[in-house]
């Protein structure tokens, strides 16, 4: 039986793990090239839509948040089974964590298989629901049937990403987003401008290009993990473990799930709301929130390496360190995604010429852009806040509050603001601040409530014991 570490005090006396060694900068430069690659794909597919037609764009982006919402729930189980594993790590506990990966991986690959059914056969479904007129409802359907396969490339991406940062190897990721971004730019191309004699294959051969290219990308990282690492788990280990495993990773999906889920919808809700008011408002609103993706690539690297860092420390109840870390974290990324959106800001009128020639549009880019910018310190804050709550195991509260107040005051807000006071599409994105605004505060009062310290798997474990 592997021993429980001290959790009421810190402890200096648990094993220095390679991301632990490595730090915050050297853990998040190579995150951060990677996520800036992985999302600059859906800004790029933006660009290669609209150079099919407006409709093409329109129909995609109403539909990312549908994908997204499918994505949040294979990233909500991996990371729920990372943290738990993290946490083994950091206590020195290497054959549970092994155990855990092993757990985590089953569940996300059944899961994915599932989410790419559901989302081929309810894309039809979904889009009448959300009202998209005429011709960008076809390219929704249509876009959506090409690229369900891609939740299973996605659910074995997020394994390895997750098995490498775990182990404090995130440049891996960084080249396997390398070739996949490189891949997916070249393979797009392709298609939209008929390179090699190719056929004109319209918004499918976008997403076919976009599964393949991510395709590549997974076989990749698969190298580096198997390469790179030594991963071997006996059956026993793995059927030993496997339901505390599953159970604790469930402890933390669960709750975790609903903020994600919660966001989705709430897009979803928001993109029939821009629909609502015609094609350009939608289009505004799908190439503002894609472009402003970019302000998030910041926060989310420092996120992941922070995540592991704090399950890491928690796990060994170093607890003023885990605390540390998050505050050196949040400072660089509250600093890091305002440098990012003052940029987009004040490139408002280019960015958005590449993206349409829609008057309209280029002539409201700077007050599109203005108040998508002020929503982003907030959610840097619920990003990073909230990722490191639920890691822990302090999810619950958090996930019930921040989906109530976006359910009950937020999205009536937006509704209000566009329909009855007629702000048109700036009522959304002012909606979104107001959101997106108090979720942030109540995130770090919770942070700061210290409930964190008891809601860890060794933390439980040891009440158990």
């Amino acid at each position: 039986m592997s021993q429980i570490p001290d959790v009421s005090s810190d402890s200096d006396q648990s094993p220095v793990t390679a991301a632990q060694s490595k730090g915050l900068w050297g853990m998040s430069r190579p995150l951060l090239v990677e996520q800036s690659l992985q999302l600059s794909v859906p800004v790029l597919d933006t660009f290669f839509l609209s150079r099919v037609s407006d409709s093409a764009a329109a129909g995609a982006g109403a539909m990312t948040p549908v994908i997204f919402f499918c994505v949040n729930i294979l990233w909500v189980t991996v990371f729920s089974g990372s943290s738990i594993a993290s946490q083994r790590l950091g206590a020195g506990d290497r054959e549970k964590a092994l155990a855990t990966i092993a757990t985590y991986a089953t569940w996300i690959l059944v899961v994915g298989g599932m989410l790419g059914l559901l989302l081929y056969w309810s894309a039809p479904w979904v889009c009448s629901l959300m009202g998209l007129p005429g011709q960008i409802q076809t390219d929704a359907v249509t876009y959506i049937h090409a690229i369900a396969a891609i939740m299973l490339v996605w659910a074995l991406k997020m394994i390895f990403q997750t098995i490498l940062n775990i182990f404090g190897m995130p440049q891996w990721n960084m080249l396997a987003n390398i070739v996949f971004f490189l891949c997916n730019i070249l393979f797009c191309s392709a298609v939209v401008f008929q390179w090699f004699n190719l056929p004109p294959l319209g918004i499918e051969g976008v997403a076919y290009a976009s599964v393949l290219a991510a395709i590549i990308g997974v076989l990749v990282s698969g190298f580096f993990v198997w390469s790179r690492l030594d991963l071997n788990l006996s059956w026993d280990s793995f059927v030993k473990e496997f339901r505390p495993a599953s159970r604790h990773t469930l402890r933390i999906a669960l709750p975790s799930m609903i903020e994600p889920m919660s966001f989705d919808l709430n897009m979803m809700v928001l993109n029939g709301f821009a629909a609502a008011l015609g094609a350009a408002a939608l289009a505004a609103k799908i190439y503002t929130f894609n472009t402003f993706l970019i302000g998030l690539v910041i926060t989310l690297a420092l996120t992941m390496a922070t995540e592991i860092l704090v399950c890491q420390f928690v796990g060994a109840g170093s607890y003023e360190k885990a605390a540390r870390q998050m505050r050196q974290s949040l400072k660089a990324a509250l600093w890091g995604s305002g440098i990012v959106v003052a940029i987009l800001l004040a490139f408002h009128r280019p960015i958005m010429d590449i993206y349409t020639d829609d008057q309209w549009v280029i002539s409201a880019s700077f007050w599109l852009f203005l108040l998508a910018a002020l929503s982003e310190p907030p959610r840097a804050v619920n990003v990073m806040v909230g990722g490191a709550l639920r890691a822990t195991g302090d999810g619950l509260l958090i996930s019930i509050v921040g989906p109530l107040f976006t359910w009950i005051v937020a999205i009536p807000a937006a509704y209000l603001m566009v329909f009855v006071l007629h702000w048109g599409v700036f009522g959304i994105l002012l909606s979104a601040i107001l959101d997106e605004g108090v979720r942030s505060y109540f995130y770090w009062r919770r942070w700061k409530s210290n409930k964190w310290h008891h809601t860890h798997v060794y933390a439980l474990e040891s009440k158990v014991a």
